[in-house]
């Protein structure tokens, strides 16, 4: 069995959570057996069984690939989609129907029909594939969750006990899309120290030298991106995690977090609202205004202590990839 990795934006350009999927599943996809390479857009004498795309590809990619008897799997990334209340999926899923009907060559250039040709897709938290069905109609029998894993290492050091220290600790990108501003003006506000670990796309960026600026080494403290062992020791004396992202999709960050045993504060968006419903420990505060908001962190701080037992169940990557390989055997059997 062969299967290529196709994914659109350079990891060059962006890095973040499908740069960590892909390499995660391509590398125990191939220990578990399979042949894996990235799809080589210049080679037109690749060959394979299966194409697998990181985020949705087009109606006439998915044709092509099933005239050259590829099955075509998808893992899909409806973070932004999936994150919007439902008075605006409701209008989308009208607008969705409208063109359609009324301009089906419109319809076509935004890729809605890959939902119903596909031959599997999979979502990392189950309100996507709800949300896919919703508004695109997906194929009720094609649809699949798996959620993202972590590293044997990362899971073995992140249960190792550790002393207690007097910080909250937040793994992610500098960017809006994290809120990372507002988290440390929360912070800042309520006097709750919190550790940001993680790098801007780019140094220069404007959003993150305004961040810099609050980082005062007291309340916003920024090491700034560390090793793998140096994320996992501040991980283990955390007193808990925050994140205030506009949206995600199966956070690899929070699934850290929680094979730590740190309690979650997190954004009241259906991205953390609905996709970690074995939580123990999770607290969701409402983005409307830097005040409210710190208060909301002050009081989690307060009761916020890391437990021995994981905030909620956390698989491998290997186990994650055993999933993905059964549904090529199964794509691949029809």
């Amino acid at each position: 069995m062969k299967a290529l990795f196709s994914h659109s934006l350079p990891f060059f350009l962006a890095h973040g959570g499908s740069q960590t999927l892909i390499e995660a599943l391509m590398r125990e996809l191939a220990s578990l057996g399979v042949q894996v390479e990235p799809v080589r857009w210049w080679d037109e004498n690749q060959t394979g069984d299966i194409i697998h795309y990181v985020g949705r590809p087009t109606t006439t990619s998915i044709r092509l690939a099933h005239e050259k008897k590829f099955r075509v799997v998808m893992t899909d990334l409806l973070d932004q989609t999936a994150s919007r209340s439902r008075p605006r999926l409701f209008l989308q899923r009208t607008a969705i129907r409208t063109v359609r009907t009324a301009a089906r060559g419109l319809a076509g250039s935004f890729s809605w029909g890959v939902y119903k040709e596909i031959d599997a897709m999979v979502f990392a938290v189950e309100h996507e594939w709800a949300v896919a069905q919703y508004l695109f109609d997906a194929h009720p029998q094609r649809g699949h969750i798996i959620p993202h894993g972590l590293e044997d290492e990362a899971l073995k050091q992140l249960a190792t006990p550790a002393p207690e220290e007097d910080y909250l600790v937040s793994c992610a990108t500098i960017h809006p899309r994290k809120n990372s501003l507002l988290l440390a003006q929360a912070a800042r506000l309520a006097k709750v120290p919190i550790v940001f670990l993680g790098k801007p796309y780019s140094p220069d960026n404007d959003y993150f030298l305004r961040f810099n600026e609050l980082a005062d080494g007291q309340y916003v403290r920024y090491p700034g991106f560390v090793s793998e062992a140096e994320k996992y020791r501040y991980l283990r004396g955390a007193r808990g995690f925050a994140l205030l992202s506009q949206f995600e999709s199966g956070c690899i960050s929070v699934y850290e977090a929680a094979a730590a045993g740190l309690p979650l504060f997190l954004s009241d968006l259906p991205w953390a609202a609905k996709s970690y419903p074995q939580a123990k420990n999770l607290q969701l505060a409402k983005l409307r205004s830097v005040g409210q908001i710190a208060s909301n962190l002050g009081q989690f701080y307060q009761a916020a202590h890391r437990r021995r037992e994981t905030t909620f169940p956390v698989l491998s990557w290997r186990e994650v990839a055993r999933k993905y390989l059964r549904i090529y055997e199964k794509v691949l059997a029809h």
